[in-house]
C-alpha cells in the first residue's frame, strides 16, 4: 500500500540539501532555466525573462505532493540552490512517477544530478512505497541517458512523437527503475 503524502521532506547528501524551493531561489533556477543549451532537451522554451523563473517557482511551492513534488538542489554548506529534481505525473494507485531533474550549467559533471536523483529515488522508493519510477529522455540527450542508466534504470524503447514543444513533434526515450531492480546510486561512487 502506498503511504500518504508526507509534508515536504528534506533530503541530505554529503554535499547537498534537497528541501523545498523558496521565492528567492528564483535565481538559482534562472541560471538553469535561461541557459539554452541546458533547456535544449526540456518540453518548454528557454526562460528569457526572471519573472518567468519566479513564477515557475512559485509553482514548485504550491505543489500536490501525490501527483507531484519539487526539491531545489542546494549547496548544504551555504544553501544555494543550484537546480531541481523533482517527480511528476504521479500515479499512486499504479505507484508509479516520473522524475524530472536539471542542474545549474556552470555545475554540471560534478555528479551533483547523481547524487541529488538518488536521494529522491530512496525517498520514493523508501518513504512512498513505489513501485516503478520512469524518465523520458530525448534520444539526442547523452548525457542524462547515462546518467539514468548509471542509476540503474534501463531503457524501454523510443516513444514517436511523444511530447509537443514549441509547435514540433519530439521523440523521448522511456527509462524506467523498478523497486526491485539494482540501484546504480547505491553501488556506483560520485565522479571524483
Amino acid at each position: 500500500m502506498v503511504k500518504a503524502p508526507i509534508p515536504h521532506p528534506i533530503l541530505s547528501t554529503s554535499r547537498l540539501t534537497l528541501r523545498q524551493f523558496r521565492p528567492d531561489d528564483a535565481e538559482g533556477m534562472h541560471r538553469c532555466f535561461s541557459d539554452a543549451g541546458a533547456m535544449r532537451f526540456w518540453d518548454h522554451a528557454v526562460h528569457t525573462k526572471a519573472s518567468e523563473s519566479e513564477r515557475s517557482v512559485r509553482r514548485f511551492i504550491d505543489c500536490t505532493p501525490t501527483y507531484y513534488r519539487f526539491w531545489a538542489v542546494a549547496e548544504a554548506v551555504s544553501d544555494r540552490c543550484i537546480g531541481m529534481v523533482n517527480y511528476h505525473d504521479g500515479h499512486m494507485r499504479s505507484r508509479r512517477v516520473t522524475i524530472g531533474y536539471i542542474v545549474d550549467p556552470a555545475r554540471q559533471r560534478e555528479g551533483i544530478a547523481f547524487e541529488a536523483v538518488g536521494a529522491m529515488l530512496d525517498f520514493c522508493f523508501g518513504e512512498l512505497g513505489l513501485h516503478r519510477v520512469q524518465a523520458f529522455i530525448h534520444p539526442d540527450n547523452t548525457a542524462s541517458r547515462k546518467l539514468a542508466e548509471k542509476l540503474g534504470f534501463r531503457c524501454e524503447g523510443r516513444l514517436r512523437d511523444h511530447l509537443r514543444v514549441g509547435g514540433e513533434w519530439r521523440d523521448d526515450m522511456l527509462y524506467a527503475l523498478l523497486a526491485k531492480d539494482d540501484r546504480g546510486w547505491k553501488q556506483n561512487p560520485l565522479p571524483a
